[in-house]
C-alpha cells in the first residue's frame, strides 16, 4: 500500500510524529459498528508497531496498518487535512474513505 500525505497533512502531523516519538497506524476501526466488515478508517498514534502489522510505502512518516485490514483499502491513497472541520481525509482516486478521520493517541 502506498500513502501520500498532502503538505497540509504533513504540517498538522509533524508535531506528533516528526520527532519519531510516535508511529501512525491506519486502522479500520470496527468498534461499535455492528460487525467486522462495518468500520471507519481512523488514524492512531502508537508507540510501536505490532509484529503482524505491515508498513505502508510513504515519503513522509512511518505508517503501519493491520494485515487483515488491507482488504478494505486501495493500493494508492492520500491523507489530507481539512482545516474547516479540523479532521483528516483518507481518499483515493476512486473514493473518499473518511472525510472526518480522527487522530487518536493510543500510546
Amino acid at each position: 500500500m502506498k500513502i501520500t500525505f498532502t503538505d497540509t497533512a504533513i504540517h498538522r502531523l509533524t508535531p506528533f510524529v516528526g520527532k519519531k516519538e510516535a508511529i501512525l497506524k491506519l486502522v479500520f476501526d470496527t468498534e461499535d459498528c455492528g460487525c467486522s466488515v462495518n468500520g471507519v478508517p481512523t488514524l492512531w498514534l502508537v508507540s510501536q508497531a505490532n509484529t503482524d502489522d505491515l508498513t505502508a510505502e510513504t515519503e513522509s512518516f512511518k505508517l503501519v496498518y493491520k494485515a487483515k485490514d488491507e482488504i478494505f483499502f486501495e493500493e494508492n491513497m492520500k491523507i489530507d487535512y481539512h482545516e474547516g472541520n479540523k479532521s483528516y481525509i483518507l481518499k483515493s482516486n476512486n473514493q473518499i474513505y473518511n472525510a472526518g478521520m480522527s487522530l487518536v493517541d493510543k500510546r
